[in-house]
């Protein structure tokens, strides 16, 4: 059917007509930014361990979810202190390069378990924060550490395998006791390198990998049993070699675990136009004179239990991984640079 000059106007005019009138239903919804104001933010943990203990105080920056500022600003020139309640009180020092972090490092000062700690912070403009007392609770030793290995799914091409840590501990009979699981290790990378006379310089390397910080359980479940096959971290494969492992089991108040839940809660979420404010949760830590005025983050006291683990890697052939692979996960130029803390040797002394 062929339309005539007419017809096609006539049909023409019609579609604007009706455009025109289903966007004058439509209301424009104006969605007003989230703004918060700076705030103090408090990250720091005493242990039974020698010193040196850090804090790290900064505020957060100018944020609203339309334009965004700085993430974090050092905190310049605080008073801080740490105080063992009933016992001596010892005072930080601020580090020049790293400003927002501030270093205990007398060795005569060293938390021990039954003991409650306090954190102090003077501000420049004279505004005090103070910690609630914070136990330090005995911990349970690590039994053991150990590896499986776990092969990604079919369809993640971008994904390594990766070794799953486990761990095995023994809760004691007392009730009330919780954890938190971090580790962190060393795995090889490979990259192209860079050229040096007729060979290759620094192709190969190791790199850092962290566990999350939040990985936390409370014994309700399991009081006076064995914890076994506790999952902790997961440790990349990107090539052949070995990979060097360190677990560490803290002691927590009950206080300091349902920080660490609501850490891990909010870490999880979507990060859909609903959810709370990135770095929204307070912990422990308030203004001295007003204690409704809450800092963010939590000043912990926690014993550690510790420990290593090499995993050999010797039953990976890193002939079947570069065709597995192919290129994927190799960077152009020299190791240590293209990857971020990398080292040209393991960690020694593991």
């Amino acid at each position: 059917m062929k339309y005539t000059v007419l017809q096609t106007l006539v049909r023409y005019s019609v579609f604007l007509f009706l455009a025109s009138w289903l966007a004058a239903c439509v209301d424009e919804v104006q969605l007003p930014s989230r703004s918060v104001e700076s705030r103090l933010v408090v990250e720091g943990l005493i242990t039974n361990e020698k010193p040196p203990y850090t804090i790290k105080l900064t505020f957060t920056g100018a944020y609203n979810s339309l334009i965004y500022g700085q993430n974090e600003i050092p905190v310049n020139g605080a008073l801080v202190s740490i105080t063992e309640i009933g016992g001596n009180t010892v005072f930080l020092d601020q580090d020049p390069l790293t400003p927002a972090n501030y270093w205990m490092r007398d060795t005569a000062f060293t938390g021990k378990p039954g003991k409650s700690y306090q954190l102090k912070i003077q501000l420049e403009n004279g505004v005090t924060y103070v910690s609630e007392p914070e136990m330090l609770h005995p911990v349970a030793e690590i039994d053991r550490i150990y590896a499986e290995f776990q092969e990604r799914p079919n369809d993640e091409f971008f994904e390594p395998d990766h070794y799953v840590i486990l761990l095995d501990t023994k809760d004691p009979s007392t009730t009330g006791n919780y954890y938190r699981w971090s580790g962190y290790g060393y795995v090889p990378r490979l990259s192209t390198g860079e050229p040096i006379g007729m060979g290759v310089c620094c192709n190969w390397c190791w790199v850092p990998v962290y566990s999350s910080r939040s990985d936390v359980l409370s014994d309700v479940l399991v009081n006076g049993n064995s914890i076994s096959r506790r999952p902790v971290m997961s440790s990349p494969i990107y090539y052949a070699g070995r990979h060097y492992i360190e677990v560490r089991q803290y002691s927590l108040t009950k206080s300091a675990y349902q920080f660490w839940l609501n850490f891990e809660e909010q870490r999880k979420r979507n990060g859909s136009l609903f959810d709370p404010l990135p770095a929204s949760i307070e912990g422990n830590v308030h203004r001295e004179d007003d204690a409704s005025v809450l800092a963010l983050g939590y000043f912990g006291a926690s014993a550690v239990s510790i420990k290593r683990t090499v995993i050999p890697g010797d039953t990976l052939n890193a002939q079947r991984i570069a065709i597995k692979y192919s290129n994927v996960f190799i960077e152009n130029g020299n190791c240590q640079l293209v990857y971020s803390q990398g080292q040209l040797t393991p960690p020694a002394n593991w």
